[in-house]
């Protein structure tokens, strides 16, 4: 399964590279590649993925979800 995740807060590489460093970390979750200049991740499942799932992910950082599909 694929997800497109909308990142709000995300301004340089570095905030790209958290926001790929920490959606890496959700369990089923083999691939992600970050857009900085769109401001969106596309995460590669093995499984279905929850929206509170990707917020939890990034609940330690200052990046928030705006939406994902």
């Amino acid at each position: 399964m694929n997800y497109h995740v909308k990142v709000e807060g995300m301004s340089c590489n570095g905030c790209a590279n958290s926001v790929k460093a920490a959606f890496s970390n959700i369990e089923g979750v083999s691939q992600v590649d970050v857009d900085l200049v769109e401001k969106e991740a596309t995460l590669a499942a093995s499984k279905e993925l929850t929206k509170q799932q990707l917020e939890d992910a990034l609940a330690d950082t200052s990046y928030t979800v705006e939406s994902f599909k």
